[in-house]
């Protein structure tokens, strides 16, 4: 399944730099100025992905970071 794949994907590039790691709702991950959630929607065939930072040029890097490595 392309969804699982790309979640793992995610989870195996960002997991050694991690501050913590929760798979209740897909693969959230957090690190020191910032974090993801990335999960498979249950309405639509498509993955979500929520990025939070400490400031907006992180927040867009790691957006961009993450989508390009998908």
């Amino acid at each position: 399944d392309d969804a699982e794949q790309a979640l793992s994907t995610i989870e195996q590039a960002y997991k050694p730099g991690a501050l913590s790691s929760d798979y209740t709702d897909g693969v959230s991950m957090e690190f020191e100025n910032w974090r993801f959630n990335l999960r498979k929607s249950n309405t639509e065939p498509v993955i979500r992905l929520n990025v939070e930072a400490l400031d907006k040029q992180t927040c867009d890097d790691k957006t961009e970071e993450i989508l390009g490595a998908l």
